[in-house]
């Protein structure tokens, strides 16, 4: 072949292997630019890059909003829910990675001049935006979108048309891997613009401690406090232009600068931090909630630079006044007219309330079926040695107390009594209210009895079978224990404790909460909600409240099993460990998640049992 010919045919793969990179690009489109018309997954477009990707999305639906969260990462937790409870509104959180208050002040230039009917930005700041070295990103995962910075289409369009390929080859790698969960590559919810927290959501965060272990990477360690904030005068003359422009179009403008954790505040001269709170109250009237009693306790933190969405409910019940949420003593401080609150200040104070002032530790005891006849055993106790033990609380001082005491403690800060406890009993049997109910009764003791709803009623039998079962109440029982106001009845499931050898040959049985072997994702959402749904319909028919209390049956459950409980609708789930201490942390609603509790069988001692509620 001769040199020409060869030249053109380099020519023609070369162009071909161009228009085929286009192509592909085009086609994926993992930055979501053309339309993503073949995957239309909005999630990993904003995961990939949460500035382009949120305003390219928001610049088809403006009319759907008519409010904006503005920051970085510590924004993130301000969720369109959360704010539209206390401040009303249409919100959508546009908080991107990285500190960089001038991208905010033309952030909100272009919504302001795309959408007239703004009525409240919220803008979220921290100490990170007084550090933030530059304006904008050069890569494609930080570029903004080209109306927001005046770039010209062409020039925008023709960066991501040539992207590095892998951008598309992850982006179809990733789609063979995604589930209902949120995973490292679709952790954004498009609608709303916050992070999907379902999963860190559901952890169980009683114990300091484990929490720091098992997030020890989460947290950075304590640094010498001598660095230096260097764009303070940047900063502020960003917020500054932001404030103008919001008043000028008549828009309200809130200005909070978020909880931060101790260890990052640790890192900066306090007196560069005084500057900056200074200087920003010379410019803007702004809330001031940096350093509280929370900055030292990383349970109200995903890391270090995220608190939780619990912390944005009380920041945002504060900001209102609104008692409806449990906040802190000597939280948040209003700066205003140039005046605001010290380092020094605002330290003496946080370090005042110690962890005890915010935590209780309250232990849970379970019982199962109570006879005179059957022998002790792991599920069965004399109805006498039941009521010994109630004796036992009341001489040792101890009250029982409902779960709803537990969710009020936590989320409203109601207080406790002291050496609180709860009495609990699983399975629904009739002997829950022939033998403990009058015991109960005499001693004025609440207590809480997991019922399995497919077998409330069944007096002789195990479903629709011919096996004998030992016997659960029904409707007639039910009344009368509700209507004394002693005794709650909450989920151990619609029927996910089934009994293997009562099941018909050759089904999968479900004993417990765990996912089967066979279980997708999928199947096992499925059923978990499906069961919800039954439960809910048959507490409703017999006159039940509706459960937001799930003991696992076993005790046995996953990470997904929190999730999806939550979704259902349950507060609190529990499990069968004792040797979980039951940390509840007001203001922190995972605290109630995971709850363990001491079974109480036929070889339980006094001993053993004061032991466990001294813990």
């Amino acid at each position: 072949m001769s040199r020409k010919k060869w030249g053109i045919f380099f020519l023609a793969a070369l162009a071909l292997i161009i228009a085929a990179w286009a192509a592909v690009n085009i086609l994926v489109d993992p930055f979501g630019v053309y339309g993503d018309v073949l995957f239309h997954w909005d999630s990993y477009s904003q995961t990939l890059n949460s500035r382009n990707g949120k305003a390219a999305y928001l610049s088809q639906r403006f009319e759907d909003y008519d409010s904006y969260v503005i920051g970085s990462g510590a924004a993130s937790a301000y969720t369109p829910e959360i704010l539209e409870t206390y401040l009303g509104g249409s919100f959508y959180n546009l908080f991107h990675d990285e500190a960089d208050p001038e991208y905010d002040a033309q952030l909100v230039a272009y919504l302001l001049e795309q959408d007239p009917d703004v009525k409240q930005i919220f803008l979220v700041l921290g100490p990170d935006d007084a550090n933030a070295s530059q304006a904008g990103g050069s890569g494609l995962t930080q570029r903004p979108y080209y109306k927001i910075t005046g770039e010209t289409p062409l020039a925008y369009y023709a960066r991501f048309l040539f992207a590095n390929p892998r951008y598309a080859i992850d982006k179809l790698s990733a789609r063979l891997r995604d589930t209902d969960m949120p995973q490292e590559f679709d952790q954004i919810l498009p609608d709303s613009g916050g992070y999907d927290r379902r999963l860190r959501d559901a952890e169980s965060i009683g114990d300091l401690e484990v929490y720091l272990t098992e997030h020890s990477g989460d947290f950075s360690q304590a640094q010498a406090g001598t660095a230096q904030l260097q764009s303070i005068d940047a900063c502020v003359q960003s917020v500054a232009a932001i404030r103008e422009m919001c008043d000028e179009a008549g828009v309200e403008l809130f200005v909070v600068l978020s909880p931060v954790y101790a260890q990052q505040l640790e890192a900066y001269d306090p007196e560069s931090l005084n500057l900056f709170f200074r200087q920003l109250a010379q410019e803007v009237d702004y809330w001031n909630f940096s350093i509280s009693s929370i900055s030292y306790d990383a349970r109200y933190f995903y890391d270090s630079h995220h608190i939780r969405g619990a912390v944005a409910d009380m920041v945002l019940a504060r900001i209102s006044g609104s008692t409806d949420a449990y906040c802190p003593e000597a939280f948040g401080f209003l700066c205003e007219n140039g005046d605001c609150a010290r380092v020094e200040e605002l330290t003496a104070s946080a370090r005042a309330a110690g962890e005890t002032s915010y935590t209780v530790n309250v232990p849970i005891l379970l019982y199962h079926h109570l006879s005179y006849i059957e022998p002790e055993s792991g599920t069965s106790l004399r109805p006498d040695t039941f009521a010994h033990q109630m004796d036992l609380l009341e001489e040792h001082g101890y009250t029982p107390v409902d779960f709803d005491d537990l969710i009020a403690y936590v989320e409203q800060g109601v207080p406790l009594p002291d050496r609180a406890v709860v009495i609990t009993f699983d399975d629904g049997y009739l002997s829950n209210y022939e033998y403990a109910f009058p015991v109960l009764q005499e001693h004025g003791y609440p207590a809480t009895i997991f019922t399995i709803g497919c077998s409330i009623g069944h007096y002789e039998y195990y479903k629709d079978t011919q096996y004998a079962l030992t016997p659960h109440f029904g409707k007639a029982e039910i009344d009368e224990m509700l209507a004394s106001g002693l005794i709650s009845i909450e989920s151990h499931t619609y029927d996910m404790h089934q009994w293997a050898p009562f099941e018909p040959e050759g089904a999968e049985v479900r004993g417990n909460l765990l996912p089967l072997e066979s279980d997708t994702e999928a199947s096992y959402i499925a059923a978990v909600t499906e069961d919800a749904r039954l439960l809910a319909e048959t507490f409703s028919s017999l006159g039940i409240p509706a459960s937001n209390v799930l003991a696992f049956p076993n005790g046995a459950g996953v990470l997904l099993t929190d999730v999806l409980a939550r979704a259902c609708g349950f507060q609190v789930t529990l499990t069968i460990d004792s040797t979980r201490v039951n940390t509840l942390v007001q203001g922190l609603p995972q605290s109630l998640i995971d709850l363990g509790r001491l079974t109480i069988d036929g070889t339980t001692t006094d001993e053993d049992i004061l032991a466990y509620l001294a813990q």
